[in-house]
């Protein structure tokens, strides 16, 4: 496996977050609120992670040509249905953690209720800010239409449904239909809608959007492995938590060692077909070949 660039990963990575985090510094939940829930959705916004699928919406943009301040709205959409997702995952009703990205969760800080009401904030805004996204409203539909069932029953809530839910006898194509949900479904759409945003064609669309799909499942696959050999303090969770709730994943399923080798395999291959989609795909290449060896 071609080995990639840690310093410009790491590099690229912090421009997106820094990208993000100041267009999520002026969302209108901030202006428009007769509560203090908007501060509770803030905290766990501005908690901090890798923004992965900021960076995937902003490198998407670039690569088909476009500005990154035509996918800024889409961006800050992404993360706050991803982190509306990481706080309703959270509760004690849930996979009940006390931690995130190495913090309180926000249930642990300002209660259930709170942190409840403060994901449907995000998810209810998060459309509300892609809505002004400074492109046609025809591919402004597109990217809303995309980004609903991406978050829906087909995929993330669905997938989470079926987290909560793990059949003793769950196969293998139980856990790639699952993991399509709850983990790869907002990959691919934050390739989809910064491909969108930079005026990609219907062809780059969907050839990037299948690859979206991969590399979803190649992030869980690497987040599974590290669930067994990574550290809390690396992770920025409780790690073994699956184990112990009996949960079922690809690990779980090949091993930890057969589980190594299929990452570094598909990594390889997820990063030469971007490689052959029309554009610049070369940092979202990158990004796949760093998973298998990331630490957090």
């Amino acid at each position: 496996m071609r080995k990639p660039d840690r310093d410009r990963i790491s590099e690229d990575l912090s421009t997106a977050a820094s990208w993000v985090e100041n267009g999520l510094c002026s969302i209108s939940m901030r202006q428009q609120s007769i509560s203090r829930l908007p501060s509770f959705a803030q905290y766990s916004l501005e908690s901090g992670g890798k923004r992965v699928r900021p960076f995937l919406v902003r490198s998407a943009c670039t690569a088909v040509g476009g500005h990154p301040d035509s996918a800024l709205k889409a961006a800050c959409a992404v993360e706050m249905i991803h982190t509306y997702s990481l706080i309703h995952d959270d509760l004690p009703s849930m996979d009940d953690d006390d931690l995130r990205r190495g913090k309180p969760a926000l249930h642990t800080r300002s209660g259930e209720k709170q942190a409840l009401l403060a994901g449907d904030l995000l998810l209810i805004e998060a459309f509300g800010e892609l809505l002004d996204t400074p492109l046609g409203p025809g591919r402004v539909a597109l990217m809303v239409k995309r980004l609903a069932r991406a978050a829906g029953p087909g995929y993330l809530v669905g997938g989470q449904y079926m987290d909560m839910y793990h059949s003793s006898d769950a196969g293998a194509d139980w856990i790639h239909t699952m993991i399509l949900g709850k983990t790869a479904a907002m990959i691919r759409v934050s390739l989809e809608l910064g491909a969108l945003a930079g005026g990609a064609d219907d062809d780059v669309l969907e050839a990037v959007s299948a690859e979206g799909d991969r590399l979803g499942f190649l992030f869980q696959l690497t987040d599974d492995i590290l669930d067994q050999c990574g550290s809390a303090e690396e992770m920025g969770k409780e790690v073994l938590k699956d184990t112990e709730q009996g949960k079922r994943n690809s690990v779980s399923m090949i091993g930890l060692d057969e589980a190594t080798l299929k990452a570094e395999e598909m990594a390889s291959s997820i990063a030469a077909k971007l490689m052959d989609v029309r554009g610049d795909w070369g940092k979202v290449a990158d990004l796949a070949l760093y998973l298998p060896l990331r630490r957090k």
